[in-house]
């Protein structure tokens, strides 16, 4: 199942911290972020727990496909061994 990498928002710093408390979600910076409009925090969850996040009261921007961003990321690892010396002396 694809996970998203997104920020979550609300107006009420109490509920974010009843995100991982209550909602049980893995934020990737413990601390929560002041913004203009409230406060910021983000984490990386699958679809249901956005819906759910939605529901709640949350908004939530994604940014990505997360396991997908790391199975491209995987194609730039170069194959091999590249401290072996292809010519030994």
């Amino acid at each position: 199942m694809a996970r998203f990498r997104i920020t979550i928002s609300s107006q009420n710093k109490e509920a974010m911290a009843d995100l991982v408390l209550l909602h049980k979600i893995p934020v990737s910076d413990h601390s929560v972020r002041r913004s203009g409009t409230g406060y910021l925090v983000d984490a990386v969850v699958e679809p249901a727990q956005i819906q759910k996040l939605e529901a709640a009261g949350f908004r939530i921007e994604r940014h990505e496909d997360a396991d997908e961003a790391a199975k491209e990321s995987l194609k730039q690892v170069g194959q091999g061994n590249r401290y072996k010396r292809s010519n030994p002396q």
